[in-house]
């Protein structure tokens, strides 16, 4: 994901439950943060069961109250973060250094870091899946997934996408849908394998990531109602 927001504001909405539950909703901002430098903007992320907010910019991930919008700590990475997801069973989060190539691990109370695990080039988006326990780090220029042990801060596979990758959805049937910028389509990744299983064009979306996400997101799943009818 590689979009620019305003230097000094993040906007959070809270989401209570599932979008159709709320048709006919009007929405409105609650509460602007201001987050300071550095204002090159990627993720922002909710933890629903610690009620925070993550959010990426330059070299540091800001940590926010859900509730109240007070910012709580910062985790100072260096280079440049994306991605961060959380698993609570370890106390743990991670986030990365993509210009660096490195996943890092932290410590979910302290905000400390606690490891620097090396993956690919453009370390980018990160999802945690707890069927596997596994985290999945997508380095997008790479076009690899790094598959993480969380209980030993190591690599144990790597997956190849078959060309530059963006972001992934689980399907929590132990599939990975990642939006393939590159080739402008959507690989299938079976996470009991660790391999890539399948590729569906996006036609009419080039370079599928942040600004294509509505499409792509709306194609996977489309593609996982597919899958779900052939089981």
């Amino acid at each position: 994901m590689r979009f620019f927001a305003p230097s000094l504001l993040a906007t959070f909405l809270a989401f209570l439950g599932p979008v159709s539950a709320f048709e006919g909703v009007n929405y409105k901002v609650t509460k602007a943060v201001p987050l300071g430098i550095p204002d090159r903007w990627d993720y922002v992320v909710f933890d629903p069961i610690l009620d925070r907010v993550y959010v990426s910019h330059g070299e540091v991930v800001t940590v926010v109250d859900g509730n109240s919008g007070a910012i709580t700590g910062t985790i100072t990475v260096g280079g440049v973060t994306h991605g961060i997801a959380s698993v609570h069973g370890l106390g743990k989060g991670y986030t990365d250094d993509g210009k660096s190539g490195v996943a890092v691990a932290f410590d979910l109370k302290t905000l400390k870091v606690l490891n620097r695990i090396k993956v690919e080039e453009d370390a980018d988006g990160i999802v945690y899946d707890p069927r596997s326990g596994h985290v999945l780090v997508i380095t997008g220029d790479s076009g690899k997934v790094a598959v993480i042990d969380p209980k030993t801060d190591t690599v144990v596979a790597t997956i190849d996408g078959g060309g530059g990758l963006e972001f992934g959805v689980l399907d929590g049937k132990g599939k990975f849908y990642v939006d393939g910028e590159k080739n402008n389509d959507i690989v299938r990744m079976e996470l009991a394998t660790n391999k890539a299983d399948a590729h569906w064009p996006l036609t009419g979306c080039n370079t599928p990531h942040a600004r294509n996400r509505s499409r792509t997101y709306a194609a996977v799943r489309i593609l996982r109602q597919q899958d779900d009818g052939r089981r």
